[in-house]
C-alpha cells in the first residue's frame, strides 16, 4: 500500500514528488475505510433498495484505493537510480512489512477465534495454517500477503525498468493488465496467496510510468473518465446482481474489472496534481507515516461500532456511512499514533 510509509531522509529536490504521494496515501486510506463500511450495506441490503443503492454508490466511488496503493509502491520502488543490492533492499523494505504481517496475522487469528468462541463455534487449531495459507487471517490482511511477495520480485522488476524504454514498459503494462483483467473475469481467485502479486504487477509498473509521465492531461478529461467509471461500476454491479445474483455482480468491484482499471488510472493522475500538502507539510508527513497502522487497526473499530449497534444499517446509510468513516478513520489514526509512541510496539505498524 505504498508501503514505504516512513519518509525519513527525503532530499529537498524530491519534496514536491513526496507531497503528492503522501497526499495520495492519506486519501487512499480514507477511501479504504469508506469501502469497508459501505460494503456491509451492499452485502446486507436487498438488491435494488434505496439502502443498497446508497451502499453501492459509496462502494463504487472508492474502488480505486487498492490499485492506487500498489501504484504508489511502484512509483517509489521501481526507480532504477536507486542502487541497492538484494540484501540491502530486502532488509530495508521487507523488514518493514514482515514484522507487522506476523504480529497482526497472529492478532487477528486470535481475534477471529474469540469471536467464534463467543458464537459457540471455536476454530479448530488445524485450520489456522489453512487460514494463513489463504492469506486472510482477517479480511483486510490479504493486501499485506500480496504486497510482500510483490516486494520479493521488486529488485528484478527494477532491472527491467532500468533496461527498457518507456514504450517497452508501456507495452508490458498493457499486455499484463489485459491478462490480469481477463483472469479476474474468467477465473476465480486463487485460495493461496503466493501468486496474487501477479495480477497486481501491472499496477506496480503503471505507478512508475505515471510518476515519470510529464504529460499534463486536462483535469476535465480525467474527472470525466473517473466519474464515468464510477457510474458504470455501480450500474454494472446492479444489472448483473439482479440477473445472476450479488456474487456475480460484485465482479465490477474487483480491482481489475473493466471499470475499476480506468477509474484507478484516472484517480492516480488526478492525485498527482495535488502538489500542495493536505494540511501543513509536517502534519501531512506524520499522517502519511501512520497509514499502515490505520489500515491494520480500522477493522477492529468497525467491528466494535457494529457490535455496539451503531453500524451503517442502524441509521440511514446516506449519512451513517460517511459519519462512521470519519469516526473510524480518526480513531484509527489516534490508535496508530499511540502505538507508534511505544518504543518496541511501534515496529508492528
Amino acid at each position: 500500500m505504498g508501503i514505504n510509509f516512513k519518509n525519513k531522509g527525503v532530499k529537498a529536490p524530491l519534496e514536491g514528488f513526496m507531497v503528492w504521494l503522501d497526499n495520495s496515501r492519506i486519501i487512499a486510506i480514507f477511501a479504504v475505510v469508506l469501502l469497508h463500511i459501505s460494503a456491509r450495506v451492499v452485502i446486507q441490503s436487498d438488491i435494488g433498495t434505496t439502502h443498497w443503492w446508497i451502499g453501492n454508490i459509496y462502494d463504487s466511488l472508492v474502488r480505486w484505493c487498492v490499485p492506487v496503493f500498489v501504484m504508489i509502491s511502484g512509483a517509489l520502488l521501481l526507480d532504477p537510480s536507486k542502487k541497492e543490492d538484494l540484501k540491502t533492499f530486502y532488509l530495508k523494505r521487507l523488514s518493514r512489512i514482515l514484522i507487522p504481517l506476523i504480529f497482526w496475522s497472529a492478532f487477528f487469528l486470535l481475534f477471529a477465534n474469540l469471536q467464534n468462541i463467543i458464537q459457540g463455534e471455536p476454530l479448530p487449531i488445524l485450520e489456522w495454517a489453512q487460514i494463513i495459507l489463504s492469506g486472510r487471517p482477517y479480511y483486510h490482511m490479504w493486501f499485506l500477503y500480496m504486497i510482500i511477495i510483490l516486494y520479493l520480485f521488486t529488485p528484478f522488476f527494477r532491472k527491467i525498468v532500468a533496461n527498457s524504454s518507456k514504450n517497452e514498459i508501456s507495452i508490458l503494462v498493457l499486455l499484463t493488465l489485459t491478462i490480469s483483467a481477463l483472469n479476474s473475469f474468467l477465473l476465480p481467485e486463487s485460495n493461496i496467496f503466493i501468486n496474487w502479486f501477479l495480477s497486481y504487477t501491472p499496477y506496480f509498473f503503471l505507478g512508475y510510468l505515471i510518476k515519470e509521465d510529464q504529460s499534463d492531461y486536462p483535469s476535465p478529461i480525467l474527472w470525466g473518465v473517473f466519474l464515468a467509471s464510477i457510474i458504470l461500476t455501480a450500474a454494472g454491479c446492479y444489472v448483473v446482481a439482479i440477473k445472476e445474483g450479488l456474487e456475480a455482480g460484485l465482479y465490477f468491484y474487483h480491482y481489475l474489472s473493466v471499470t475499476v482499471i480506468p477509474m484507478s488510472i484516472s484517480a492516480f493522475y488526478l492525485l498527482k496534481k495535488l502538489t500542495k500538502p493536505i494540511g501543513s507539510m509536517a502534519l501531512t508527513k506524520k499522517i502519511a507515516a501512520l497509514i499502515l497502522g490505520v489500515y491494520l487497526v480500522h477493522p477492529i473499530l468497525i467491528n466494535i461500532i457494529n457490535s455496539a449497534g451503531y453500524g451503517p444499517l442502524n441509521f440511514h446509510p446516506l449519512v451513517s456511512i460517511p459519519v462512521i468513516t470519519v469516526v473510524v478513520f480518526s480513531l484509527s489514526l489516534i490508535a496508530a499514533w499511540l502505538i507508534n509512541t511505544v518504543p518496541y510496539l511501534k515496529r508492528v505498524i
